[in-house]
């Protein structure tokens, strides 16, 4: 009767494989020198739509993917997708001086409303300016993301730098000596700002 019970105990007590967070986005370095391209990488556990946010060392904030408001933002779960900016390039040319810059990717199962920070069928850059961007970048590109959202989202931030003298690392995503890659890290709960309280969405690191 043990034995039999055995493979049951075995299977109760075996832990589970870690999942997959619903969003994950990737740089190529996490540290860059003026004039790098800069590559950017986003997988989703589930099919759905996405949005990616960038705010610059100066506050600047800028939409990677869609390239235009009417772009197709669909993006099918369980796949890597690489952004990439107009003409095939990468997504970003890192034109910010020294200091730090963040990237937010967020995903939701209905499509991002773009209306209000639209303007002649492109991104009107106007209407993303932020005040507190420059003090809080995480928490604008949070407040664009949830201005844009039809309900909850889900989202994902990495940091940049960007300095004269970047430490020699190896790139992971090609030969030579670049800055360092910042990972996936762990998944948990956040809010983005704690002033700001965005209730529909959750942050995973």
């Amino acid at each position: 009767m043990l034995l039999a019970l055995a493979p049951l105990v075995i299977s109760v007590l075996a832990p589970l494989p870690p999942r997959d967070p619903p969003i994950k986005v990737k740089l190529s370095d996490d540290v860059f020198i003026r004039g790098d391209r800069a590559r950017v990488k986003v997988k989703t556990s589930d099919s759905g739509y996405l949005l990616v946010l960038r705010a610059d060392a100066q506050g600047h904030i800028r939409v990677l993917f869609p390239l235009e408001p009417s772009g197709d933002a669909a993006v099918r779960g369980g796949r890597e997708v690489e952004i990439r900016g107009r003409g095939n390039r990468e997504a970003f040319t890192v034109d910010d001086a020294d200091g730090s810059g963040k990237i937010l990717a967020a995903v939701s199962s209905q499509p991002f409303r773009t209306d209000s920070f639209a303007r002649a069928g492109h991104w009107d850059y106007r209407a993303l300016a932020g005040g507190d961007s420059v003090a809080d970048p995480e928490a604008t590109l949070l407040s664009i993301a949830d201005q844009m959202s039809a309900g909850h989202f889900d989202y994902d931030v990495v940091t940049y730098t960007v300095t004269a003298h970047p430490p020699l690392r190896r790139s992971p995503w090609g030969p030579g000596w670049r800055g360092g890659w910042g990972g996936w890290g762990g998944w948990g709960w956040g809010w983005g700002d704690p002033w700001f309280g965005c209730l529909r969405c959750r942050r995973w690191w």
